[in-house]
């Protein structure tokens, strides 16, 4: 089943996000949080608009989450209730990409339906951590977009590699949509060799973030004229850590 969630339009979006910036509280919020908003719309086609029941769900199982990492008080382990909540997105939300590239929907989970948690995982948020603006830095469209990404039914844990890449690296990936963050398959592998590289200490004598962004740079320019997407896995693994091994021996030299 894939469902069509609630849309928040642009003008409510923004004069509730006027309303709640005198709110002292993420905890003040909590009697805000609605299940419906009549500014809220769907889309004509698509899937089943979500039921009532099921965004109630949703809502109870994220302050869960929540309140194990601290809520309402002062967010702890945040990089932790980041990968965990990605995979409650992704897992629970059954939505397609199409209709989770949709700004207005994440800005309905932020503004209507969670605006407690919103706010408590960035306290004083800027407009583009809870609005329509840019998925790719939404408090809660940035997580769903980065279990998609890498999420593999082939192993065990499908959402195993959430954990290698922080939210500054999965951004770098995402400036690069067109050529890199377009292709599940490059960046699920490309972080496989990223924590083998990792492991086997080839990153100890470099700046990591640097060496992430330099090897980035350098499969931007080749992917244009190497067919990758054409490769078996274990060919394109063996691609990956040839680039990514001499991005990092550029930096050592």
């Amino acid at each position: 089943m894939s469902y069509l969630y609630p849309r928040l339009i642009g003008g409510r979006a923004q004069q509730l996000f006027d309303e709640f910036a005198a709110v002292p509280s993420p905890n003040d919020l909590v009697d805000r949080a609605r299940t419906h908003d009549d500014s809220a719309v769907y889309v004509a086609t698509g899937g089943a608009r979500v039921p009532v029941e099921k965004l109630s769900a949703l809502s109870t199982a994220v302050r869960d989450l929540a309140r194990e990492h601290g809520f309402p008080h002062k967010a702890q382990r945040a990089g932790e209730f980041d990968v965990a909540l990605a995979r409650l997105l992704h897992r629970s939300m059954e939505v397609m990409p199409a209709e989770a590239a949709a700004r207005e929907m994440w800005a309905f989970l932020s503004l209507v339906l969670l605006p407690d948690v919103a706010y408590w995982r960035f306290p004083a948020p800027p407009g583009d951590r809870v609005m329509h603006t840019d998925i790719t830095r939404h408090v809660f469209g940035r997580l769903w977009w980065r279990a998609d990404l890498i999420h593999d039914l082939a192993r065990e844990d499908p959402y195993e590699v959430l954990e290698i890449l922080g939210e500054a690296d999965f951004d770098q990936v995402y400036s690069r949509r067109k050529q890199i963050g377009a292709s599940p398959t490059i960046v699920r592998n490309l972080i496989r060799v990223w924590s083998e590289l990792r492991e086997n200490g080839e990153l100890a004598l470099v700046n990591d973030r640097q060496a992430f962004r330099n090897t980035l740079m350098v499969l931007n320019r080749v992917v244009p004229f190497l067919s990758l997407n054409a490769l078996d896995d274990h060919a394109l693994v063996g691609e990956l850590r040839r680039i990514a091994r001499q991005a990092i021996g550029r930096m050592q030299s």
